[in-house]
């Protein structure tokens, strides 16, 4: 019966991302549409013992009504939104001041949680607490952090899943050409 329960929350994970991906393609798209390639890495400190994922990942970047980004990462069965902000002026790696862009307030979109991937443990659930990232000189640079949770989406959705522990998770990438 778990297994049942198990296949019916993804099933509902993937059904709210394509909703999402729907909803998200009909409403006020500005022209900033993106992709970048490069890597992840996941760090899960559980109460059975620290886990680690890592790999490469595409991701989706686009802006909505001039101050929202939505941040999607397929392979991870996940989409983030953050508050977006252009031309920000910031100390660079070399100490001087840079133009950057700005994302705050890293969260999950439309859904609370998402999925850890399944080689880490299964009903396992990110949610987010912290989070930034920026874009400068055409790299994305991202890093968040938050508890680990498991449940069933609908436990986890509803705060009934049991915290299981914390992770960090950051991905750097590089903007490529979108077909």
């Amino acid at each position: 019966m778990t297994y049942a329960r198990k296949n019916s929350g993804s099933k509902s994970l993937i059904a709210g991302l394509l909703l999402t991906a729907t909803a998200l393609a009909g409403c006020g798209q500005d022209d900033i549409n993106r992709k970048y390639q490069g890597t992840y890495e996941l760090e899960l400190q559980l109460d059975t013992g620290a886990k680690v994922s890592e790999g490469d990942l595409d991701v989706g970047f686009n802006v909505y009504n001039d101050d929202e980004a939505i941040i999607s990462m397929n392979k991870l069965l996940c989409t983030l939104s953050a508050s977006y902000r252009a031309k920000v002026a910031l100390p660079g790696a070399d100490g001087k001041e840079v133009e950057v862009e700005l994302l705050s307030d890293v969260r999950p979109d439309q859904i609370l949680v998402c999925p850890v991937p399944a080689e880490l443990g299964e009903n396992l659930w990110l949610h987010f607490r912290l989070g930034l990232g920026r874009v400068e000189k055409q790299q994305l640079i991202i890093d968040y952090d938050g508890t680990v949770v498991r449940g069933t989406l609908d436990e986890v959705s509803n705060g009934q899943g049991i915290r299981v522990g914390t992770f960090d998770y950051t991905f750097q990438g590089n903007e490529v050409a979108v077909p």
